[in-house]
């Protein structure tokens, strides 16, 4: 074949690929109706199992929120304060830190006739309100607008007529009836503690406070979301007790169409059953891409927060007060994939403030790329002099249940007597077989854990953590 002719077929054959591709952008090679109109349920299923994968990720807040509340209310009522103190006893609150008290309460603005007085202690308190949304109304303490001098706040709920005249220091609006509120604190004894946890109070405007203090003790409960149809009815009941403003009204639309509406039971039909359940699976899998997998989406890739590495900053929610960004675009993927691994949201979590409150940093894969497994041994050396004005620590989390790895060792903390290396840094393990290692008590076991993630954190950041003038290495696989 001449050289003219092999360029005259190689240009046709372009010409008609080129075609073959414009009919593929303008549909025009396919037909408007199916051959069977009955094949046309089939789109009108996949409309709705889109809608309902959707609508599982704006749920997963939700859904997060409640695992806590019905975890509280095994022990408690509303607004009474319950403790989770050892590891032991917050062995399935998803990404729940090591060291650290948590105090929970819990409220329903339909309770207290829309309003809610919340009484905080001045001392050494970090603390928070989020909305049934895992929204923040505001934070409390030391990074809120107290400061940790303490005083009263009033949570104004949804539809409700902001008073004229309270005796309440700091006055903040709720979008939701369903109101979280928690602290934890970050010094003192047990004596302090204890007494703090005592003088942190809630109830309803202008009534007594019937907060009582327990302890969550070793009462079994659940710390992430249901599955399953349960998780369809779960969301449905919650619906039914709660308020929504627009920015909800393309998910409300979603569960409309699966027979998850307010005012009306739950019952769904074979079809709306068949789709919420395929939905909620799938919905599942992309929380956990969200979350484990966020360097390779997107909007989330922006996460990575050591270039090169595999770290990332699991916050990604630009407004925590809406969900809503800058240009006015719902953060969902944002939320899913937070609330997949994690509870609340605050500014303390998220402002960069150097020498208050705690930030984290996440890690699902090793040096390799390949992710974390307890198949597995790995070293993590984390440098000289940490970024943190109290302390640093390294806790591993089991990746099916986000909570704690089932061991009796799940972190190492710059509190604990560990080995250090003349050069300073720290080598920190995770091992199936922690007697194995170089330094035992530098390891955090993660036996029969099967895949695990790892958050990094440090209480009251230095500047040194903002300006990523000291960075973590990778963890690196020993066999």
């Amino acid at each position: 074949m001449n050289r003219f002719l092999t360029i005259t077929v190689a240009s046709l054959i372009a010409t008609a690929a080129a075609a073959q591709e414009k009919a593929r952008e303008t549909f025009d090679d396919h037909a408007t109706f199916p051959a069977n109109p009955a094949d046309m349920q089939a789109v009108l299923d996949e409309k709705d199992l889109h809608g309902g994968t959707q609508a599982y990720l704006w749920s997963m807040p939700i859904a997060t929120m409640l695992a806590w509340e019905e975890a509280n209310l095994k022990v408690g009522d509303y607004m009474d304060l319950v403790l989770y103190v050892t590891p032991e006893e917050k062995r399935d609150i998803i990404t729940a830190n090591a060291t650290t008290p948590y105090a929970v309460a819990y409220a329903d603005l339909n309770r207290t006739g829309g309003m809610l007085e919340i009484t905080v202690p001045a001392g050494p308190v970090g603390g928070l309100v989020n909305d049934g949304r895992m929204r923040s109304i505001v934070d409390l303490g030391l990074a809120g607008p107290d400061k940790g001098k303490g005083g009263k706040y009033l949570i104004v709920g949804p539809g409700v007529e902001m008073p004229e005249n309270t005796n309440a220091d700091f006055v903040v609006r709720s979008k939701s009836n369903l109101i979280f509120s928690g602290m934890r604190i970050l010094a003192g004894d047990e004596a302090q503690r204890d007494a703090l946890f005592a003088a942190f109070k809630l109830s309803a405007p202008g009534q007594p406070s019937t907060t009582k203090v327990v302890s969550i003790g070793d009462t079994p409960y659940r710390g992430s979301n249901l599955r399953g149809m349960d998780h369809w009815r779960e969301l449905h009941a919650f619906m039914q007790r709660e308020k929504f403003g627009p920015e909800d009204a393309m998910a409300l639309a979603f569960l409309k169409r699966l027979g998850i509406e307010q005012g009306k039971p739950f019952n769904p039909d074979e079809r709306q059953r068949r789709i919420l359940l395929e939905a909620e699976k799938k919905g599942f899998a992309m929380s956990v891409a969200l979350s484990s997998a966020r360097e390779m989406d997107v909007d989330l890739k922006k996460a990575t927060f050591y270039p090169g590495t595999y770290w990332n900053n699991p916050i990604q929610i630009t407004n925590i007060y809406t969900q809503i960004d800058d240009k006015g675009v719902m953060e969902l993927d944002a939320v899913a994939s937070w609330s997949h691994e994690a509870i609340t949201v605050s500014e303390g979590m998220t402002a960069e403030i150097t020498g208050v409150g705690s930030k984290y940093l996440a890690a699902y894969r090793d040096g390799s790329g390949q992710y974390l497994n307890s198949a597995f041994d790995y070293v993590l050396t984390v440098p000289a002099d940490p970024p943190a004005e109290q302390f640093w620590s390294v806790t591993a989390y089991n990746a099916k249940t986000r909570a704690m790895v089932y061991t009796d060792r799940k972190d190492v903390s710059s509190r604990q007597d560990l080995f250090m290396a003349a050069d300073g840094s720290t080598p920190v393990y995770l091992s199936s077989n922690c007697s194995a290692m170089p330094h035992p008590q530098n390891c955090v076991d993660i036996s029969g854990q099967g895949d695990v993630f790892v958050y990094f954190r440090v209480y009251a950041p230095t500047q040194a953590f903002f300006d990523k003038t000291w960075q973590l290495p990778d963890f690196q696989r020993l066999n």
